[in-house]
């Protein structure tokens, strides 16, 4: 947020935790945005304060990005969010949303914005057209080969199939690229849950990951 000090406030009463601390958080943020509205950041917080529980509200993180985008249309990561929030929590991404996500595409001279989208692209047909699915993360990992869970499932895709040696290298890969890992007895003092480059890390890149996460997926190598 451009105004640091309601960022600190809001991050105290964020790590409070409880159901009246979070509402007064969200309450400091959307004030703050009745007066400025183009502050990218603040709409972010206030998107991603929605998945933290009490909330876990996704309709209502994603229609806040609906007014983020109307006053920042050009924002790359409401629109993943957006479909993130859509594809993995409200039952996938309809054709307006889809549409957007590959305009943004088209768009974006990025590679890393190029293979996040390639990868919720690829999950949108994951139910529905395997072949498509396999070639979308193909082509994500070959756009941008320093992410995570697009090799991981790739991976996964593979040992479901039979492919076993196929399928673990592409897993073994992906672990390869994981940048930071919480580990489950440390307490990290900076850690922001309301920080959009840290969520996008976590919950689809996977660069960020915890300890429990990161050993499910080296289990796969190993059976």
């Amino acid at each position: 947020m451009n105004d640091l000090s309601i960022q600190n406030i809001v991050n105290g009463l964020v790590n409070q935790s409880t159901g009246e601390s979070m509402e007064e958080a969200e309450k400091l943020i959307l004030d703050y945005l009745n007066k400025f509205p183009q502050d990218v950041d603040a709409w972010a917080r206030v998107v991603l304060l929605q998945t933290l529980p009490p909330f876990g509200d996704y309709q209502r993180a994603i229609s806040l990005l609906d007014s983020a985008m109307e006053y920042n249309d050009n924002v790359s990561y409401f629109t993943i969010l957006s479909s993130f929030f859509s594809e993995w929590f409200m039952g996938g991404m309809n054709d307006f949303q889809l549409e957007k996500l590959m305009q943004l595409k088209k768009n974006s001279s990025d590679t890393q914005t190029k293979a996040i989208i390639l990868y919720l692209m690829a999950w949108h047909y994951e139910s529905t057209n395997k072949n498509k699915f396999v070639t979308l993360v193909d082509q994500s990992i070959k756009t941008c080969d320093y992410l995570v869970m697009n090799w991981v499932d790739l991976g996964n895709y593979y040992l479901q199939n039979g492919e076993m040696d196929r399928g673990k290298l592409l897993i073994q890969s992906g672990l390869a690229n994981v940048k930071l890992i919480y580990k489950e007895d440390t307490c990290y003092e900076d850690y922001d849950s309301l920080d959009v480059i840290r969520f996008i890390n976590e919950r689809i890149t996977g660069v960020f990951m915890t300890e429990g996460r990161y050993n499910s997926i080296v289990n796969l190598t190993t059976t």
